[in-house]
């Protein structure tokens, strides 16, 4: 029995297999088996998960007709046989000590589920960013048990970052969804494993390179409007077989929390169609919000005038961009949690190659962020006139009103709120 079974679900991803495959091989846990399901992929995929067969016995390939990546990530875990389970996506890579550090620690306290923080990659900017909730501090690095239950929920959602031990997953039938082309099949597994789990750990460490700069990823696409719904019907009558009134009151809650960012991901042009069911379901799901005020009053604008409501968005969003657009350059001020958020939201709306440089206040701490340097806002303005300013602040806290002083000082009279971006914009 391998320590650990990888399960690497497969299609279309040439440009990126290599990279992927070589860090799992790279391991320095040793013991280990790597199944990689490929999906039906119609370019070199294939073959070169044929080519890495042949050089390490530890890689076993599965070829399938397409079926989605539901049905892939079953295949998987049918063929698996490890103590525990991994999971990685085709385009990311991992560091070389990471199912080493997680077994070891799954192994000793007799753990269901252990995960670790990640990092946002753009590889082809040379962005590498730490995900880290500040607020969960107190919760990292020790074994969280049934008292612990609710804050399972509050870390990142992904399924990547951990092992989960296998006969956990084959005791409470943990399987994925199955439905040719949806996406998001990744949520009802995730809702599943923190559910059902009852010893789990989060480990401060981050091992994982979570790709951001793949143009096909699911994320990206402006399509695929009911896809998330549909899953989360699905997690919703797993909840509703089993009886777990816990699991049913996440799963309606991550249900309207998916909305948002649905409305904010497709097309505008779709956007007042899915605002029917958004009214829909605040009507059913209205009482699993209750008390989180920012998602009551966007369901409230979304039923009370929806026709306004997606005017009111859209419109917002063109204003941005036209100002991006107009932009002879862009000079991100702010190198916190906002102004990562900002340069992936304008990476992700393609004005990358507009942003001459970050700006702080005081000396930085690093020199460059996605091979962008980090200038004194004095210097940053002086060095590149006629760029406009983006405040990569939250709008209205006295460190954006101290920041405004300081840009009139500079005699810089328009900027741009990066709180427009991230309103506006759909960012991971």
């Amino acid at each position: 029995m391998p320590k650990v079974s990888v399960i690497v679900p497969v299609y279309n991803v040439e440009k990126y297999l290599t990279a992927c495959i070589d860090s799992i091989l790279r391991q320095t846990l040793r013991d280990i088996e790597v199944i990689c399901v490929d999906d039906g992929s119609t370019d070199n995929s294939g073959s070169i998960l044929d080519t890495y067969a042949l050089w390490d016995s530890r890689v076993k390939v599965l070829h399938r007709d397409n079926a989605g990546y539901g049905a892939a990530m079953n295949a998987g875990l049918d063929a698996a046989s490890g103590e525990y389970i991994g999971i990685v996506e085709s385009d990311d890579v991992i560091l070389p000590e990471m199912y080493e550090t997680l077994y070891m620690h799954a192994s000793d306290k007799h753990l269901d589920v252990i995960k670790s923080d990640a990092f946002y990659w753009m590889e082809t900017v040379g962005y590498c960013e730490k995900m880290h909730n500040k607020g969960l501090d107190g919760y990292y690095d020790r074994v969280l048990e049934e008292t612990d239950h609710r804050k399972y929920y509050a870390f990142l959602m992904n399924i990547w970052t951990g092992i989960y031990h296998r006969e956990f997953l084959l005791e409470n039938d943990i399987r994925f969804h199955e439905t040719p082309g949806a996406s998001y099949q990744d949520n009802g597994f995730w809702m599943q494993t923190m559910t059902f789990c009852r010893r789990v750990m989060w480990l401060s460490q981050a091992f994982y390179l979570y790709r951001q700069d793949n143009p096909m990823s699911s994320v990206k696409s402006q399509s695929k409007m009911l896809a998330m719904t549909k899953e989360y019907e699905y997690i919703a009558r797993i909840m509703e077989h089993k009886q777990n009134a816990q699991g049913l009151k996440y799963c309606n809650f991550y249900r309207m929390v998916r909305h948002y960012g649905t409305f904010l991901r497709i097309a505008d042009e779709s956007k007042r169609a899915f605002c029917d069911l958004i009214i829909k379901d605040c009507d059913v799901y209205h009482n699993s919000i209750a008390g989180y005020s920012f998602l009551e009053g966007w369901c409230q604008q979304i039923c009370s005038n929806p026709d306004q409501a997606c005017a009111k968005v859209i419109d917002a969003k063109r204003q941005v961009r036209e100002k991006l657009d107009k932009a002879s350059g862009l000079i991100i001020y702010g190198t916190g949690k906002r102004g990562h958020i900002v340069f992936r939201g304008i990476y992700n709306e393609g004005f990358y190659d507009k942003i001459r440089c970050f700006a702080v206040s005081d000396n930085p701490e690093k020199r460059q962020i996605g091979n962008r340097e980090i200038l004194l806002i004095n210097e940053a303005v002086a060095a590149y006139p006629g760029a406009l300013v983006i405040i990569a602040v939250v709008r209205g806290t006295g460190m954006y009103r101290q920041m405004l002083v300081t840009l009139e000082g500079l005699g810089i009279t328009e900027h741009l709120d990066g709180t427009d971006i991230e309103k506006n914009f759909y960012i991971l």
